[in-house]
């Protein structure tokens, strides 16, 4: 690609502003070599904005195919993903976390992007036209409606602007973010009159309503108020087209804002719209379990895993009947939103559901590594990093608003299939190319960097011991994917004005203690604090009996008499300077599973997976010898602790 290629936004005046600095205190520290989130966080904005084009406003190259010579990352219609699935809102969030100001130049050129791109009125709209492959491979099948009440498609030339709803809420998240980093009233007027926009586009029906399944032009009009099809275009979006269209995704943007800012026509929305999609889509049945669109065929290969989750054996011809089963992202991220939602308002039938929801869509998957297939399917093979970050997602905000306890399923999860479909070493991409004959390099791709750019970035089909099954990245994932970072991350710990509540032994830096994780080497973790508590919490891990007196608490090296609560030990009142230490047994045992399609004997300690038999080829997962040491190794960092935390 020769010379700078300019998406026609569909304006160019915008308001003026300036992003703050990511203030914090940093300091060098001496900590155990585990899992850092806040490591994991640098990588993801690594990711995020190497795999930008400067010759093109820093739009990404959605998708990376590792299985060709070069591999190459492509510019096609789905660059959108990097609004749809949340990197302008990711982004900032993990910077919050790691303090990394590399690339920092992308934030100010995407945030004047996303304002170059809503319209007069208030919505956010994807340019067609300036780039060449606006157009390729386009992920909207359904119509775009257009101002005199026709449809046309995106191959239209003359269409030349489009909205959707998957393009709004990710577009509010970050503005929010900004709004609570700089307090500029531009963000939520902004935001304020994009829902303005919203519901007038919205179609009311009472206690619920919908957007109409498709695209829009500006002033597109459609048949409102009506549930019958024009000319075999569907306008009440159903099944697939409901999940896909971006109706659920609205929710969780919508009870966000309603929650940071008490905005009642955001909650009315998002209530309409958490109605229709349970009650009115064909999507949840009235446990939260998923069920399969219409027009996606069940077969005795490609058919929904209900006897492992329901018990039973089931001929084909009753699963089919049940519909049990779909596409898990698509789902999950409407799950999320509903969750959201029901917290904001504390709906507690509502919270119910999800807590239901959840624990069927846990059954679908390896609980044990957090394996959790694209589509709900007997034996399906991969495993998309959309879907276990949406399961890492909602066990934080469940554990967290107290729905339920599911701290230990984060811990697993986060440690092992979620960790390890983050890409923090490239090295093999290049070697993987060398087995595939050599293909040209088109128009709108690159091979510039690929193993390199992509570090941060999270799988999109990966086995149960393979990073990668075909193909490569869906840049989705990682907008997904560093939104989990930062919900598990978030939780670790909650201080209140007397209490610290250690909820996760990971490693982590805050205003009120910094935790160091001696997991899973060994059965220890240790807490430095930084503010006077009156009682410190601290989570003992599952594979640990309720009550064990094996696990012993020092304060300073003095040991303490430890009082449990639960699955919290109460360490007593602290000051600060004070360190922490608790320790626990910690055993490595032998367990054979199959995750996805494969059978998979794996070491675990505690909840940490250290091998696997058989072992990957391409990109293995789980090559951690180096978690058999007995004693933990430790390395400085520059640990970053941001003035202000968001809560999200």
């Amino acid at each position: 690609m020769d010379g700078d290629i300019k998406p026609e936004y569909i304006r160019e005046n915008i308001p003026a502003f300036e992003i703050p600095a990511y203030s914090g205190t940093r300091y060098e520290d001496r900590v155990p070599d585990t899992l850092d989130l806040a490591e994991r966080a640098r990588l993801g904005a690594h990711c995020m904005t190497s795999i930008t084009d400067p010759l093109a406003d820093h739009e990404i190259f959605f998708y990376v195919d590792l299985h060709r010579n070069p591999a190459v990352m492509v510019h096609d219609f789905n660059d959108w993903c990097r609004n749809v699935e949340g990197m302008y809102e990711a982004l900032p969030l993990m910077r919050l976390v790691s303090g990394s100001d590399e690339n920092s130049h992308v934030d100010q050129v995407w945030m004047e992007g996303l304002l170059k791109s809503i319209g007069p009125d208030g919505l956010v709209y994807y340019p067609l036209g300036g780039t060449a492959w606006a157009r390729l491979r386009p992920s909207w099948q359904a119509p775009i409606w257009r101002a005199d009440g026709t449809t046309s498609d995106v191959q239209d030339k003359s269409v030349s602007q489009i909205t959707n709803p998957n393009l709004w809420p990710r577009a509010m998240a970050a503005m929010m973010i900004y709004h609570l980093r700089d307090r500029n009233p531009m963000w939520n007027e902004t935001i304020e009159r994009m829902i303005q926009g919203m519901s007038e586009l919205f179609s009311d029906q009472g206690d619920y309503g919908y957007f109409p399944a498709g695209g829009f032009e500006l002033n597109a009009r459609f048949l409102k108020n009506t549930n019958v099809n024009m000319q075999a275009r569907q306008v009440t979006p159903t099944g697939y087209l409901a999940l896909d269209g971006g109706n659920g995704r609205m929710i969780q943007g919508l009870a966000q804002y309603y929650r940071l800012s008490g905005f009642e026509p955001a909650r009315r929305l998002a209530k309409k719209i958490a109605n229709f999609m349970r009650f009115h889509t064909d999507t949840f049945d009235e446990k939260g379990c998923f069920r399969f669109s219409a027009g996606e065929k069940l077969t005795a290969e490609h058919c929904v895993n209900y006897s492992r989750a329901n018990g039973g054996n089931p001929t084909l011809e009753e699963i089919q009947a049940l519909r049990l089963g779909g596409h898990f992202h698509s789902h999950g991220i409407v799950v999320i939103g509903l969750l959201e939602y029901a917290t904001a308002i504390n709906d507690k039938e509502l919270l119910e559901w999800c807590k239901s929801s959840y624990e069927w869509m846990r059954a679908q998957g390896n609980s044990l590594t957090g394996f959790f297939p694209e589509i709900v399917a007997l034996q399906y093979p991969s495993c998309e990093g959309c879907a276990v970050a949406d399961m890492v997602g909602l066990a934080a905000k469940l554990s967290s608003a107290g729905v339920g306890d599911y701290w230990d399923d984060l811990d697993r999860w986060v440690r092992n299939q979620f960790a390890e479909m983050q890409l923090t070493d490239g090295q093999w991409i290049p070697a993987l190319a060398d087995t595939m004959p050599r293909k040209q390099v088109e128009f709108n791709e690159t091979a510039d960097g690929v193993e390199t750019r992509n570090v941060g970035g999270f799988a999109g089909w990966a086995s149960g011991n393979e990073w990668t099954l075909g193909g490569g990245i869906m840049h989705c994932c990682t907008g997904s994917a560093t939104r989990s970072i930062y919900y598990a991350w978030e939780n670790i710990l909650h201080a209140s004005d007397d209490e610290l509540r250690v909820n996760l032994l990971l490693n982590r830096a805050s205003n009120g203690a910094d935790v160091y994780s001696f997991i899973p080497y060994e059965g220890r973790v240790s807490v430095k604090i930084k503010q006077p508590f009156g009682k410190v919490l601290l989570r003992v891990p599952e594979w640990v009996e309720s009550g064990s007196i094996a696990v012993v608490g020092k304060i300073n090296a003095k040991p303490q008499q430890l009082r449990w609560e639960g699955r919290y030990v109460n360490i007593g009142a602290v000051k600060p300077g004070d360190m922490i230490d608790v320790s626990f047994p910690i055993a490595t045992r032998t367990v054979t599973e199959t995750v996805g399609t494969i059978r998979l004997t794996m070491e675990v300690r505690g909840n940490t997976v250290i091998s696997v038999s058989p072992r990957g080829k391409i990109g293995p997962l789980y090559d951690r010898t180096h978690y058999k040491a007995s004693a933990v190794p430790w390395r400085t960092v520059q640990r970053y602790v941001a003035d202000k935390e968001i809560s999200w």
